[in-house]
C-alpha cells in the first residue's frame, strides 16, 4: 500500500520538499493510517508533519479520543495541536445539521492551523470507499457532473493522499504496523445519512455487484476528466468575488445551459458556498435570472442567498444586517462594523479631488453634530440642484441594490441626510465659490 500511495502522492504533486503538512486525525483506523505513513515518510520526502485533532464536543468519550492521539504523538515524535468546537451548540445557532456544524468547526479548525503553525497543506484521510459513498449521496440529492466527480485529490490546500486506497488495505496496514486506534461509536448509528449509505446501502448493492465502490470512484474520476473539458470552454473573466458577494451577469445566462450551470458553480466555489448545493438550488438560481423581478432573492444552503440586481444575479454568503450604530465625524479613518473604512481628510486644495470623482463637502457648511450611521425610517435626502425625496427612494433610483442600502453608511442630523457614502452629497453641503476649507472624504467597503 505504501507504494501506491507514494506514487499516488506523486502523480497529483501532493507534497513538495520543505513542506509543513497538518495531518486531520480523528484517532479513527483511517486517520491513524495516515499519520504513521506521512510520519514515515517525511524525512525521505523532507517534509514537516503537525497532528491536528478537533473536538467537537458531540461524545462523551470525545475526551479519551483527544488523550489517545496526543499520547500516540508524543510516542512518535510527532508535533500535535487540539482544537475543541462545540457542535451541538453551532448546530442550534445556525440552524444546520449536527454533520453539517461538525463539518464547517472543522474546516474552521483547519483554516486557523494553517495560519498559525504556517502549514502549505492538510492531508485528509478520506479513502476509495468515502469517494463511493460521496459519489451515491451526491447522485440521491440530485447534482451535476460536478457532483459525479466526488471528492477532488487536491484541493487549495488540503489533499488526499488515501482516495484510491480501499479500506480493506488501510485495515491491513494497521494489522502489519500495530498501529493502534479507537473506535467512534457514531459510526454505527445510521440517522446520519452517511453512515446510513455505508453501513446498509453499499454493503447491499456490494453483495450484487462486488465492485460496486471501485466503479464508482472509477466513473468519479472519468465525470471530473470530462467536467474539466468542459470548464476549460468556460470563460469566467469578470465573474470577481467582493467581500462575502460575487456577481454574475445577467447575460452569462443566455449561454448554452452546460456553460451556465458551471459559471453558478465556479461563482459558489469563490465564496467557498458548493457544500450542499443541488441541481434543484441551479435551476432555481438559473429560473431567478429569467423569471425573478429587481430585487427578487431565493434562499440558499447556510444562511447564504442569490438575488437579482438590476443587470446582475449576486450570490451572497452568510450576510448579517448590522446593529444600529452612530460614528462621530471626524478626520483620518473610522472602522464601520458592517460595512468598511472611511478616510477624510480636510483641505484647501479640494478641486483635484472633485476632478478624481471623490465625495468633497464644504467644511463650514456640516453641521457640528453629524454623525455616521445607517439609514432609518423618515430619512431625508436634498439632490444636488435641488429637490428633496426619501433616502430609500433615492438610493432606488441611484440602482444602489437592495442587499447594500441597509450597510451604506449615510452622515446626517436627526432625518436629515448629507452624505450617502460613496454615492452622493446634498445640495446643502456642497462646496462652490466662496469654500475655503473642504472635507474629502474616501468610502472602501470591505
Amino acid at each position: 500500500m505504501e507504494a501506491a500511495v507514494i506514487q499516488y502522492i506523486t502523480d497529483h504533486k501532493m507534497i513538495n520538499a520543505g513542506d509543513r503538512i497538518g495531518v486531520a486525525v480523528s484517532g479513527g483506523e483511517d486517520s491513524m493510517a495516515l499519520l504513521t505513513l506521512l510520519n514515515n515518510l517525511s524525512q525521505e520526502l523532507d517534509f514537516e508533519v503537525l497532528a491536528i485533532h478537533v473536538n467537537h464536543n458531540i461524545r462523551k468519550s470525545a475526551n479519551r479520543d483527544v488523550r489517545f492521539v496526543k499520547k500516540y504523538c508524543d510516542e512518535n515524535q510527532i508535533a500535535f495541536v487540539k482544537y475543541t468546537v462545540n457542535a451541538p451548540e453551532y448546530s442550534t445557532a445556525n440552524k444546520v445539521g449536527l454533520e453539517v456544524a461538525a463539518r464547517e468547526l472543522r474546516y474552521q479548525c483547519f483554516e486557523a492551523a494553517v495560519k498559525k503553525h504556517k502549514l502549505n497543506k492538510v492531508a485528509l484521510a478520506h479513502h476509495l470507499h468515502d469517494q463511493a459513498e460521496t459519489v451515491l449521496m451526491h447522485l440521491f440529492r440530485g447534482c451535476s457532473l460536478e457532483g459525479a466527480s466526488g471528492m477532488a485529490p487536491v484541493r487549495g490546500v488540503y489533499i488526499r493522499p488515501f482516495l484510491e486506497t480501499k479500506k480493506s488495505d488501510i485495515i491491513a496496514y494497521n494489522y502489519r504496523n500495530s498501529i493502534p486506534h479507537v473506535e467512534d461509536e457514531t459510526n454505527d448509528d445510521n440517522v446520519y445519512r452517511r453512515n446510513y449509505i455505508r453501513n446498509v446501502l453499499l454493503p447491499e448493492i456490494t453483495r450484487e455487484w462486488r465492485g460496486a465502490a471501485e466503479n464508482l470512484a472509477a466513473f468519479s474520476r472519468i465525470a471530473a476528466r470530462d467536467n474539466k473539458f468542459i470548464l476549460d470552454q468556460c470563460d469566467m473573466n469578470g465573474i470577481v468575488r467582493e467581500g462575502n458577494v460575487v456577481r454574475i451577469p445577467l447575460s452569462r445566462f443566455f449561454l448554452p445551459s452546460s456553460i451556465v450551470t458551471r459559471v453558478i458553480y465556479h461563482a459558489l466555489g469563490l465564496l467557498d458556498m458548493r457544500i450542499d448545493i443541488e441541481i434543484k438550488h441551479i435551476n432555481a438560481i438559473i429560473a431567478l435570472s429569467v423569471d425573478g423581478l429587481n430585487g427578487e432573492k431565493i434562499s440558499l444552503p447556510h444562511n447564504g442567498y442569490a438575488i437579482k440586481e438590476y443587470e446582475y444575479i449576486s450570490l451572497v454568503r452568510n450576510e448579517n444586517r448590522p446593529q444600529f450604530k452612530e460614528y462621530s465625524f471626524r478626520v483620518g479613518k473610522t472602522l464601520v462594523e458592517g460595512f468598511g473604512t472611511i478616510s477624510i481628510t480636510k483641505t484647501i486644495s479640494y478641486k483635484l479631488a472633485i476632478q478624481r470623482g471623490l465625495c468633497v463637502i464644504d467644511a463650514d457648511k456640516l453641521p457640528r453634530k453629524a454623525k455616521w450611521r445607517f439609514r432609518l425610517d423618515g430619512d431625508m435626502f436634498e439632490k444636488i440642484g435641488g429637490g428633496t425625496k426619501k433616502l430609500n427612494a433615492y438610493m432606488t433610483d441611484k440602482k444602489i441594490p437592495a442587499r447594500l442600502r441597509p450597510t451604506t453608511p449615510v452622515l446626517a442630523l436627526d432625518h436629515e441626510v448629507f452624505v450617502v457614502g460613496g454615492v452622493a452629497i446634498s445640495e446643502k453641503v456642497k462646496t462652490d465659490r466662496d469654500t475655503i476649507d473642504a472635507y474629502v472624504l474616501e468610502f472602501i467597503r470591505q
